[in-house]
């Protein structure tokens, strides 16, 4: 089992320890799709007892990260594409109503300059090659920025919470560099709506930005035909 971000945080329990690794090990497609998941070998991983781990797994089962079926076992997931759809429905609706407020609101030089800023380190990560997960956290960081400054961070946890399906589409979409580009691209012309507030560009550009996946899924499901429900 090839687990990452496994030291340990300052004052972290064992119960929120195991959890959080498990989970970001699934987000990171470090645990695949369909994989199974062995108690024992992360009990041992972690170094710690079999009780948080089935504690992680009962809580991700929840989440419908984990399935578990009785006499056979634990097993991360596979993405499901209903689950993606109502993530994209989800964040639809809130990205739009988002940057409507953000096209009224005074321009606020802070945003915009934390938003260009979160852009250029998304080149820099794209045009060097470094670590893709790299380039996805940024993205994902780009959108809290904006919830954030309008006071929206609770909206996003619970957006983030919902599409732990359709973020590891993304995922996929990130390392196969298939959308790279248009991303920022798109991320560009986000900020320069907020800039010019161009309520009229909203609609168009969200639906834009979050269906890129939808060109290239057909391939994904062909190349990773395992991980897929």
């Amino acid at each position: 089992m090839n687990l990452v971000n496994i030291s340990k945080h300052k004052n972290e329990n064992n119960r929120a320890y195991t959890y959080r690794v498990l989970k970001e090990n699934i987000m990171r497609l470090n645990l695949k799709p369909g994989e199974s998941i062995s108690e024992i070998e992360l009990s041992e991983a972690l170094d710690v007892s079999r009780t948080p781990v089935r504690e992680a797994i009962v809580k991700l089962s929840e989440e419908k990260l984990v399935d578990v079926f009785p006499q056979r076992g634990s097993f991360v997931s596979k993405i499901n594409l209903n689950l993606v759809e109502e993530a994209v429905f989800l964040r639809e609706l809130c990205e739009k109503k988002i940057l409507e407020i953000a096209c009224k609101d005074p321009v606020s030089e802070t945003l915009i300059t934390e938003l260009e800023k979160n852009i250029e380190y998304q080149k820099i990560v794209v045009n060097f090659n470094r670590d893709l997960h790299e380039f996805f956290d940024l993205d994902n960081y780009f959108h809290t920025l904006i919830f954030d400054y309008y006071n929206k961070k609770n909206v996003w946890k619970v957006i983030q919470r919902l599409a732990t399906h359709y973020d590891r589409l993304r995922l996929i979409d990130a390392l196969e560099r298939i959308n790279l580009e248009n991303t920022i691209k798109q991320h560009i012309e986000i900020v320069n709506l907020i800039k010019e507030k161009n309520s009229r560009k909203i609609n168009s550009l969200v639906n834009k930005h979050l269906f890129n996946f939808k060109e290239v899924i057909n391939k994904f499901m062909e190349k990773y035909p395992e991980y897929f429900s």
